[in-house]
């Protein structure tokens, strides 16, 4: 294993197992396919899953599961009450319904825990230094609650006795989906309740074994986000920008900041090991500014001393990915203004997506506070965010979402967020957290049938649509969810204005 480096102010990694990425196409998960879970303990969990159930009426009533436990809301959880209080109710109610492989993506909607505390040293993931040590020890079993829900079917807490390697729980799993552009719609989910085969890889992390229905694929995992922020004006704020975004990409603007890479070498491309990293991706900010701009998006990459604040960037940005408070580890760069706030003042589109490269970016839901100053995920939905990935313990360096798959999944493939997310995760049971609608999508402003790209399907739409100024009914040949997208001007009507706004965005 590789020398541990900190995300908080120094991190892990170098090399990738082949990857999944095959040749990029869309995929869809639909309503049917999402299971809500809520908490009717507290009132906001009942008021948010009105609101998100209002944004995705084609989701069944069997795919609502009210855990109504006033004991749950907490952030953090022993790995025994993540047990029984969500693993076995969450099993139960797929059973009861028969939807264990029908269902794709798990909505937590807030408060749900978003913490499992190690089982034998509940605070070490707060404390960098400790969680290194119980991390070489192979004995590190703290993790967010989403991502050890994701291998929802698979008891990894079995023989967990404070020893090396001696459960699934310890440390991380190769997340097999990790690096995909493929929808998850195109692996099998048949063998999804059939317990797996790992590899211990050096004591360190669980790799992928076995084969057939023995074998860990992309299609044997739920794609868990969270409908959450600081609070459930925040939460219901997400999920209309998720639902209503049509984004100019001629006024859209990607930042990238790292620090001054002539100094030190850069953080988001570290190993754990030495050589056939299963966890390793490439080199993250500079592979996602070149897949961006080949794609035709605006990207502002820096990889020098200054930190980008908002003073110094006041373009719309659909996305956002820096090293935040870590933009000054080892003297490589500026200290972003402020104290875990440098994410204000930027002027976020509705549809945004954030990540930084924060140990403790994802920590302040359920009341929990930050740790070590960072920016947190939960401020950026306060800014006007819609999509964030984020990390509620240490996870160390080699661990952090990867932006090239985060982004361009969103942005060139056109994927859900859940999709997007889960391909940038390189671990699961282990630290990282995905806030925002799973269903949710980036949406261009002139693809009026949503399908990521703007051609002669979305003229004849806009052409079935043209009405005049002042008709505020569509014609016949059009339906009310095309009049709605072909009105680009916002004003009530389709009309020659709309198509002049139209024609610079075709082929887009």
């Amino acid at each position: 294993m590789g020398t541990i480096r900190f995300v908080r102010r120094a991190v892990i990694a170098a090399a990738i197992v082949a990857s999944l990425a095959v040749q990029s196409v869309r995929a869809d998960i639909s309503e049917n396919q999402v299971l809500v879970v809520y908490n009717s303990a507290s009132a906001d969990g009942t008021a948010l899953r009105t609101a998100y159930l209002a944004a995705h009426p084609g989701i069944p009533t069997t795919n609502i599961l009210d855990l109504n436990d006033a004991s749950l809301l907490v952030p953090d959880l022993t790995y025994a009450n993540f047990v029984s209080k969500l693993r076995t109710p969450i099993r139960n109610h797929l059973n009861a319904t028969g939807t264990a492989q029908s269902i794709v993506a798990i909505a937590l909607l807030r408060p749900i825990p978003h913490r499992i505390q190690d089982t034998d040293n509940p605070t070490v993931g707060d404390a960098p230094s400790a969680a290194v040590n119980e991390l070489s020890a192979g004995d590190a079993t703290y993790a967010s609650v989403d991502t050890e829900l994701a291998l929802l079917w698979q008891n990894l807490d079995t023989g967990e006795a404070g020893g090396t390697m001696d459960s699934l729980s310890d440390n991380m799993i190769v997340n097999p989906y990790h690096t995909s552009t493929v929808g998850i719609d195109a692996f099998s989910r048949a063998n999804i309740t059939t317990a797996k085969t790992f590899a211990n890889l050096g004591n360190a992390a669980w790799g992928l074994a076995g084969s057939g229905a023995a074998r860990l694929t992309a299609g044997d995992i739920y794609l868990v986000c969270r409908v959450d922020g600081t609070n459930l004006i925040d939460a219901e704020a997400l999920i209309d920008r998720a639902a209503d975004n049509r984004v100019d990409r001629r006024h859209a603007r990607i930042l990238l900041d790292e620090y001054d890479l002539a100094v030190r070498a850069d953080l988001d491309d570290d190993p754990l090991f030495a050589s056939n990293d299963p966890f390793l991706a490439g080199d993250d900010y500079e592979d996602t500014r070149d897949l961006l701009t080949a794609a035709g998006w605006d990207v502002r990459y820096d990889d020098t001393f200054n930190f980008i604040s908002s003073a110094e960037e006041t373009h719309p940005l659909i996305a956002y990915t820096s090293y935040g408070e870590n933009h000054d580890v080892g003297g490589a760069g500026e200290d972003p203004p402020g104290v875990g706030s440098y994410i204000n003042g930027f002027n976020f589109l509705p549809g945004a997506i954030f990540s930084s490269l924060e140990s403790f970016n994802g920590r302040a839901l359920n009341g929990l506070g930050t740790a070590a100053g960072q920016e947190q995920a939960a401020d950026f939905i306060t800014a006007g965010g819609t999509f964030a990935a984020g990390n509620v313990y240490e996870p160390f360096s080699f661990s952090i979402p990867d932006s090239e798959f985060l982004i361009g999944n969103m942005l060139v493939d056109h994927q859900t967020f859940a999709e997007a997310a889960y391909a940038s995760f390189p671990a699961l049971s282990w630290q990282q957290i995905a806030i925002g609608d799973p269903l949710g999508r980036v949406n261009l402003l002139g693809d009026l049938d949503d399908d990521g790209d703007i051609d002669a399907t979305d003229t004849a739409t806009l052409l079935d649509c043209l009405a005049g100024p002042g008709v505020l009914t569509p014609p016949t040949s059009c339906s009310t969810t095309d009049f709605a997208r072909a009105d680009l001007d916002a004003d009530g009507d389709v009309d020659l204005a709309d198509f002049s706004i139209y024609q610079p965005l075709y082929g887009g």
